[in-house]
């Protein structure tokens, strides 16, 4: 992380950046290895999976920004990745999970099919092709409203996200980090996300380096349940012994400062 900011403004955010480093560390050597093993899957592991794909997508971005000036994209990584972790820790809080993942994704594609085909109905000069739309509609309209209907009844506004909840009811079915998270630092993320100068006007430059601070140590949180929900869904820690005690290890080794010190937090933690 590279700024002109104060040393402890710096000091801290490397530290959260260093801890995000460590999990993703930690994930390649005791996840990533397991699971990239499974010869075949079930609809419940392929929704896990690929929540999973996503938020280490996310990381991997979020590890190749280390400069404060790419502070608005830190906090939209931040921001998707918390967003990803609630959707993987709802997966068993949600009736019916597995089912409204997977036909919420044909749900947006009629949603985005439908919403091109009427523009172009309007636009009678635009070169867009919409044949592969329009097949789309023809083909699955009907099965898809049926299972809409069925799955989020008394949607009238259509259904946006799978949950059927808006983000705010997703988080309060939840319990910590969720509830801090999203209450006191997503408002924040979010002012770099839409559009407008709230967050960005009249600051010092400091507070950009600050921000990236709060930023990864989100996502860092973030991480940390996704993580979690992996571990426990697929069953890892009958593989790994004290899986769960090496997680916690590789979040706290980066707020370590000798090594006398990193060796006295695997001793405490693994012993």
């Amino acid at each position: 992380m590279q700024s002109a900011a104060p040393v402890n403004a710096l000091a801290t955010t490397d530290r959260f950046y260093t801890m995000l480093k460590s999990l993703r560390e930690f994930d390649r050597i005791e996840v990533r290895g397991v699971i990239q093993t499974l010869l075949s899957t079930s609809a419940r592991e392929r929704a896990f999976l690929g929540t999973y794909y996503r938020g280490t997508a996310n990381v991997d971005s979020l590890l190749e920004l280390k400069n404060a000036s790419h502070f608005q994209a830190i906090a939209m990584l931040a921001r998707s990745l918390f967003e990803l972790a609630v959707d993987i820790r709802l997966v068993d809080v949600i009736q019916d999970s597995v089912t409204k993942i997977n036909e919420f994704n044909d749900v947006e594609k009629l949603r985005c099919a439908r919403k091109i085909l009427k523009f172009a109905a309007m636009s009678p000069t635009t070169q867009i092709d919409t044949s592969t739309y329009s097949a789309f509609v023809k083909n699955n309209e009907s099965r898809v409203r049926a299972a809409a209907s069925l799955l989020w009844p008394g949607s009238i506004k259509g259904v946006l996200h799978w949950s059927g909840l808006r983000l705010s009811e997703r988080v309060a079915l939840l319990s910590t980090p969720f509830n801090e998270i999203y209450e006191v630092h997503y408002p924040r993320l979010s002012w770099y996300v839409h559009s407008g100068l709230t967050g960005a006007v009249n600051l010092k430059a400091e507070t950009f380096t600050i921000l990236c601070a709060v930023a990864y140590k989100v996502a860092a949180d973030s991480y940390w349940e996704l993580l979690l929900a992996m571990i426990n869904e697929f069953k890892i820690a009958k593989a790994s012994e004290k899986i769960e005690e090496k997680l916690k290890a590789a979040k706290l080794l980066p707020f370590t400062d000798t090594p006398a010190e990193a060796e006295q937090l695997f001793r405490s933690l693994l012993q």
